[in-house]
């Protein structure tokens, strides 16, 4: 996104892609963007069913076009589920009709202490669920790459093994097992490393990566640093070695701003809460608005199910009052992903909102 030269004195409108790189490089957009995250909540519009979206590339890419175009967002977000990875690592994963995929927690892939050294390497490219996702981003690439932001999404190492060894074991391994779970982080981030890079070769401009335990509510700084801050950097080198920018997300409480910026260098950070270090988000658009753009913050379930549209529209007023001046590093979203069978008009509300708020 860096890349696109932008005539401001044009006449015609901006594009989506244009409106974001001005957004990420602190210069003005027409408006403020808006991403609303959806992703497989676009099943609807479509019309088909969640376990189908969630594993045929085609039907999604038709899907997030249509979503789009319905709600008329900037950015699009390839978040399938946070079982993607784990899947294609041999976890067996369940997937309901009707909501997100999940791991058989009752039958991890890792068992054992001994398991984590037995894990093996894949190709992203001849598996079965990152290639899926590698697709999608290349569908949408192809029909509206020049227009529309496009977000790949990775799931960090440490998510990553949680998902195929289970969290409160893994919580217990950090302890009792460091050099296991470490054997294991490293073999996982070979391979998030190619998958990452393969989502930018397949037209992603952008390239999220989500270490959710870089939070208070999760682990500690200093636990977070030693199992994934360095293996979170190679991931980030690769997509920046590729072309691409990095955003992250993190929806845990209290996310560790500066141990995230010191080890990934996002260009921005999606969240849902504060930064550990803020009580308030006046305080946290004080503290970290100038320094990396902010992805965020509407409540998913306030957004989707609790209000109407006329609140979602004061309640994303008031998000972009607070961040009217961060020099325009301001994305208006939800912090975490718009729920499967949420309010879509809600989403729209927000689109709307940054046109009646957030334009220039």
């Amino acid at each position: 996104m860096t890349a696109i030269i932008i005539n401001m004195n044009k006449r015609d409108p901006l594009t989506s892609l244009e409106r974001v790189s001005l957004a990420l490089q602190y210069k003005q957009p027409d408006r403020v963007p808006v991403a609303p995250l959806v992703c497989g909540a676009s099943h609807r519009v479509l019309g088909i069913t969640y376990d189908r979206w969630s594993q045929d590339a085609d039907l999604a890419v038709q899907s997030l076009l249509d979503a789009q175009e319905l709600i008329g967002f900037d950015a699009w977000l390839t978040l399938v589920d946070l079982s993607v990875e784990a899947y294609d690592f041999g976890q067996e994963v369940i997937f309901p009709r009707a909501s997100t995929a999940y791991p058989n927690t009752d039958n991890p892939r890792i068992k054992t202490v001994e398991d984590y050294y037995r894990l093996e390497k894949v190709d992203p490219l001849k598996t079965k669920r990152m290639r899926h996702v590698i697709d999608i981003v290349a569908g949408l690439s192809r029909a509206k790459g020049q227009e529309i932001a496009i977000n790949g999404f990775v799931y960090g190492p440490l998510g990553v093994l949680s998902q195929i060894r289970g969290h409160e074991r893994l919580f217990k391994d950090l302890i009792r097992q460091p050099d296991a779970v470490l054997h294991a982080v490293e073999l996982i981030t070979g391979v998030l490393e190619i998958y990452a890079r393969e989502q930018v070769r397949a037209g992603a401009h952008a390239v999220v990566l989500d270490p959710l335990y870089s939070s208070r509510s999760v682990l500690s700084k200093e636990t977070w640093e030693k199992f994934e801050g360095p293996f979170s950097k190679r991931i980030a080198d690769a997509v920046r070695d590729e072309g691409g920018l990095v955003v992250v997300h993190n929806c845990g409480g209290g996310v560790y701003f500066d141990a995230v910026i010191k080890w990934i260098s996002p260009i921005a950070i999606s969240h849902a809460y504060p930064a550990f270090d803020c009580t308030t988000w006046e305080e946290h658009a004080d503290r970290w608005g100038r320094e990396v753009v902010t992805i965020g913050y509407s409540d998913p379930a306030n957004i989707s199910f609790l209000l109407r549209p006329e609140e979602v529209i004061e309640d994303c007023r008031k998000q972009l009052e607070t961040f009217k001046n961060v020099d325009h590093g301001f994305i208006l979203s939800t912090g975490c992903e718009f729920p499967p069978n949420g309010n879509l008009l809600n989403a729209r509300a927000m689109v709307e909102a940054a046109k009646i708020y957030g334009s220039n």
